[in-house]
């Protein structure tokens, strides 16, 4: 199991007197090598639990295990730490040197590992995400997506297991975000590495294996996009919407046109509609 989440609860102090919890109670495991997407509007404790996994944050009650680890153990968060390397939203609070693979040997540096070893890892982290060929640049001059492709090569130069994307597409234009979700993507299919993605961009989510909804600090749906993007009318309660074509094909539906539940990307879409023409 690499994620165990066992009742946790963590809050925050608003002041002397009085607390919220920002994560109530919550259970759930993910399995290695799952590509995660785990949404919900501000303030519904996505970004508390990304703290959480990787011990920046302890739980105020109950318990969170990575790979059997629990990181209320203080001579497991380093271990923990190695395993799951986090990318968060603003890729400029990421970048450390100058140059780019200065900026991505940091991270491997500081732990110790041999210059051989170094050199290896930034060249093949830079591979990986399709930034080798700007090693030798400066990363302050490059595109919102390019840095923040060059924030996840830093954390992938540490050959972690898990990769937390906390909110990482959120100040990215739309090609910067395609940019980071395919990297993410490849990870997870080649490197057999966990991907665990917090985004309230709801489309994000259609490629993942598994969707996690949050609200109020506890999960409110929890299966495949197909199956929880058919609770449209309770996640317009809590304030998110589904893809566009799942609205398109739910407006269909009520205007009398049979297209069929169920429809989660354009191309179903279509589908359905020439089936029906």
């Amino acid at each position: 199991m690499a994620v165990l989440l066992d009742n946790v609860t963590y809050s925050y102090n608003i002041n002397d007197t009085h607390r919220i919890d920002a994560v109530k109670g919550l259970s759930l495991h993910i399995q290695e090598g799952t590509f995660v997407a785990l949404v919900g509007h501000n303030g519904s404790g996505k970004s508390t639990l990304a703290k959480l996994l990787n011990g920046l944050l302890l739980p105020s009650s109950g318990e969170v295990k990575i790979f059997g680890n629990s990181t209320l153990d203080p001579n497991k968060i380093y271990e923990i730490r190695k395993d799951v390397g986090m990318v968060f939203q603003n890729p400029d609070n990421q970048m450390i040197a100058s140059i780019v693979e200065d900026d991505v040997a940091f991270g491997p540096e500081n732990l110790g590992v041999e210059r051989e070893e170094i050199i290896r890892r930034v060249e093949w982290a830079l591979s990986k995400v399709g930034m080798l060929e700007y090693r030798k640049r400066t990363p302050f001059k490059m595109s919102g997506g390019q840095k923040q492709r060059l924030a996840i090569a830093g954390v992938l130069a540490i050959k972690p297991k898990i990769l937390v994307l906390d909110e990482s597409t959120a100040m990215l234009d739309p090609q910067g975000r395609s940019e980071v979700l395919k990297v993410a993507h490849e990870l997870n299919k080649q490197d057999g590495i966990t991907v665990i993605h917090i985004t309230h961009f709801m489309e994000e989510a259609l490629g993942a294996d598994r969707l996690i909804v949050m609200n109020g600090g506890h999960v409110a749906f929890d299966g495949t996009p197909r199956e929880v993007f058919k609770n449209y009318e309770e996640l317009k309660a809590i304030k998110l919407a589904v893809p566009w074509e799942t609205q398109m094909a739910i407006s269909l539906q009520k205007a009398g046109v049979n297209v069929g539940e169920g429809i989660v990307n354009q191309e179903e879409l279509v589908e359905r509609l020439c089936q029906l023409l």
